[in-house]
């Protein structure tokens, strides 16, 4: 059974529409004993015309790994990979408390009133990196 986040991604990639692929852009694995536990990916923000504004994407974690800091891991990683390319990350969410609590925790500020966002994360300025291969 492939749960609905990751089956969207696998769709999304498979038809082209978002392979990770470009500047900045990049999608991790959480792995624990070789069991993939979460996944999590950056985009440039699709809903905006601006290659300086990052997106969250697919972030999810198995249900039994919740709670453990693989979603932390995760958001972080993607956050830090963010720094070199984008001056702000933006994300939607659902209205669940651990996910709101876990973007509060990892610096994302909330939002009301802004198009496909519901959560904001300022990033120092960026600098810019080519993409490695």
């Amino acid at each position: 059974m492939i749960v609905y986040p990751i089956k969207r991604l696998v769709d999304e990639y498979t038809l082209g529409s978002n392979k990770f692929d470009k500047n900045g852009e990049s999608l991790y694995i959480a792995k624990i004993d070789d069991e993939v536990v979460g996944i999590g990916g950056l985009n440039i923000d699709p809903y905006l015309n601006l290659s300086n504004v990052g997106r969250v994407r697919h972030l999810y974690v198995l249900r039994k790994n919740r709670g453990t800091g693989v979603g932390k891991k995760l958001l972080n990683t993607i956050i830090d990979e963010a720094k070199g390319y984008f001056r702000t990350i933006r994300l939607s969410s659902t209205e669940d408390p651990a996910a709101v609590n876990l973007y509060k925790e990892c610096g994302f500020s909330k939002v009301e009133g802004i198009y496909k966002a519901s959560h904001i994360f300022k990033v120092s300025k960026a600098t810019n990196k080519i993409k490695r291969s």
